[in-house]
C-alpha cells in the first residue's frame, strides 16, 4: 500500500503536463518551423506541418472550403495558446470538413495542426493583407479563460495586481481534438 502512495504524486505530475493534442499528430508536426518564419515568407514552407494556434477573428464559407481566419497567439508547453501573449499576425485555417461558425465563433481559442499551403492575398479593414493558408489536419477548440467567482468573505480575493492569477486557464471544450486526416 505504501508503494500506491508513493506513486500517486507521480500521476498528477505526468498528468498535468499532458499536451491538447494528439500524440499522431504531434509526430507530423516540425516544432522547428516557428510562426514568425512562415508569416515571412509561407512560400518557402509550403508542405511542411506546424502546430500553431490563437483566436479566432472569423470563418468563412466558400463552396465547399471552410476557413477560420485565425490571429496568431503564442501556445503554452501544453498546446493551448496564451490569450495575454502578442499576437504574429493573422492566418486562414481552410478545411473541407464541416467547422460549424456557431461553435468556432470568434473569440474562441484554437490550436491547429496544419500544413502550410502557401499564402492567401484577402482584404482586411480596407487593406490587402497576405495570410498564410494552412490546411487543418487536426483541431482543438477550447473555452475561454475567466474571473473565478468571487467570494465576499475571500480576504485573498483580488491581491494579485495584474488580475492574470485570478483567470481559470482556457481549458478544451470538449472531448479530444478533431482528426481531420
Amino acid at each position: 500500500m505504501r508503494i500506491f502512495w508513493l506513486f500517486v504524486p507521480l500521476l498528477f505530475a505526468v498528468g498535468g503536463c499532458a499536451h491538447v493534442m494528439s500524440e499522431t499528430g504531434l509526430k507530423l508536426a516540425d516544432r522547428s518551423v516557428s510562426y514568425v518564419d512562415v508569416r515571412k515568407n509561407p512560400e518557402k514552407f509550403v508542405g511542411t506541418v506546424i502546430l500553431v494556434g490563437g483566436v479566432i477573428a472569423g470563418t468563412q464559407n466558400s463552396g465547399d472550403v471552410i476557413m477560420l481566419e485565425v490571429a496568431q497567439l503564442e501556445l503554452l508547453n501544453n498546446g493551448v495558446p496564451d490569450e495575454f501573449s502578442k499576437s504574429g499576425g493573422r492566418f486562414l485555417a481552410v478545411s473541407t470538413e464541416l467547422i460549424d461558425p456557431l461553435i468556432y465563433q470568434p473569440g474562441r481559442f484554437v490550436t491547429i495542426i496544419g500544413e502550410i499551403k502557401g499564402n492567401k492575398i484577402q482584404q482586411l479593414n480596407g487593406v490587402d493583407y497576405p495570410y498564410p493558408l494552412i490546411s487543418v489536419k487536426e483541431l482543438r477548440l477550447f473555452r475561454p479563460s475567466e474571473p473565478f467567482a468571487t467570494y465576499p468573505n475571500n480576504p485573498y480575493q483580488h491581491q494579485v495586481g495584474d488580475g492574470k492569477f485570478m483567470l481559470r486557464p482556457p481549458g478544451p471544450a470538449e472531448g479530444e481534438p478533431r482528426r481531420l486526416y
